[in-house]
């Protein structure tokens, strides 16, 4: 194999990781700041596929994605405020088992409307046509989804960093009771950022659907290695996220050049090696597992 070669399964491989980034990043801030497992995280990856394949060709691609974005931030507000709150203080086992529930109504509600074969999500005309890159021929949609994944990082590292709705939020992910002792009202937050972590999956399904095309398991397929994403990272780590993303997305592709069987396999094995060394993930907090 030579090197060339090497290098644009490498890149794939970052094109995949920036999917689970993008996924794993709303499920963070999620779990981080309100401590709720969100099965339902997957279902939201899906609906934001269906929608901006939905509208593409009605409004153009680059609208389908804006509109993904915001219509997931409302169904994240709706969900919030409608179901999520009740739940806060309620046994994970409790959260597991109505956002699950809620995913797999979500799920037959699609296969309802459109059926229950993949569809095609094909990217705009030019982004089909593989551009020489240096090291060979690549499609530049997988490029586009590297970029706006790095755009989307660099913004919700600036949002978390340099506003004061990131530090309330930043200091809800380390003490959950600080915020409110400090006479914060952080109701209006949660709810903000549960639709905020929401829009972020969305925006992954619309962007990302069209590499393997659009399916009502679509959301399910994304949702254990995402969680995997969030484990290996560090739970309510952003960085950590990123970081087990990326090692995820290429550990999946290099796997493929050398037995492709194990492809789907290396992501547990990946997340067993770390979890044994650092059973709080790669920047998780000591005691938290």
């Amino acid at each position: 194999m030579s090197l060339d070669s090497l290098a644009l399964q490498l890149l794939t491989g970052l094109q995949q990781g920036a999917i689970y980034i993008l996924v794993a990043l709303g499920l963070t801030l999620i779990f981080g700041t309100l401590g709720v497992v969100n099965f339902a995280h997957g279902a939201l990856y899906m609906i934001g596929a269906y929608l901006a394949f939905s509208l593409a060709d009605a409004i153009g691609h680059w609208a389908a994605f804006g509109v993904a974005f915001v219509a997931l931030f409302a169904f994240g507000v709706v969900m919030e405020r409608g179901l999520i709150q009740f739940f806060y203080k309620r046994p994970v086992t409790d959260q597991i088992l109505v956002t699950f529930g809620l995913a797999l109504v979500v799920q037959e509600i699609a296969r309802m409307i459109y059926g229950g074969t993949t569809i095609p999500y094909k990217p705009p005309i030019w982004a089909l046509i593989p551009v020489d890159i240096g090291i060979g021929m690549y499609p530049p949609w997988r490029l586009i989804i590297v970029a706006i994944t790095a755009v989307i990082v660099l913004l919700v590292f600036l949002l978390m960093r340099y506003t004061r709705f990131g530090l309330v939020v930043r200091a809800g992910m380390r003490d959950a009771e600080m915020p409110q002792l400090l006479g914060i009202n952080i109701t209006i937050r949660f709810m903000l950022v549960f639709g905020f972590g929401a829009a972020l999956a969305g925006l992954g399904g619309a962007i990302s659907g069209m590499v393997p095309g659009v399916t009502p398991e679509l959301g399910m397929h994304i949702l254990v290695p995402s969680f995997l994403v969030v484990v290996i990272g560090g739970m309510g780590s952003l960085v950590g996220a990123i970081l087990a993303g990326l090692i995820l997305g290429v550990a999946q592709t290099v796997a493929v050049l050398f037995y492709p069987p194990i492809s789907q396999v290396i992501i547990y094995a990946v997340a067993a090696v770390v979890l044994l060394w650092r059973p709080q993930g790669l920047l998780g907090m000591k005691g938290v597992d």
